[in-house]
């Protein structure tokens, strides 16, 4: 069950009509023309491959799946990949995939 802090947060995000990355800790995922992704709120990297790239997103991971992947930028919070991006998929801790 979230926090006080947690819900006064995400109401008024909702009052003030503003996008939930705005006010609330979640990741931002964008994807520019299927050749760039770049992931904002991440944790981390689990796995780097030329097809396939794994970031921790705390509670979730996020799957990018394609080719000839490169990673080009990582900070604390944002990581940025090059290559042709196939497919993206967001895996719970519990294993199931959304």
């Amino acid at each position: 069950m979230p926090g006080w802090k947690t819900r006064i947060r995400k109401r008024a995000s909702e009052v003030l009509n503003l996008p939930a990355d705005a006010l609330l800790n979640v990741p931002r995922v964008t994807c520019i023309g299927g050749s760039q992704v770049i992931v904002e709120g991440a944790d981390g990297l689990i796995e780097v491959g030329d097809s396939c790239i794994a970031v921790d997103l705390g509670g979730q991971t996020l799957w990018v799946r394609g080719q000839a992947f490169e990673v080009t930028l990582v900070t604390e919070h944002e990581i940025h990949v090059t290559g042709r991006v196939a497919q993206i998929e967001y895996q719970s801790q519990g294993g199931a995939s959304l």
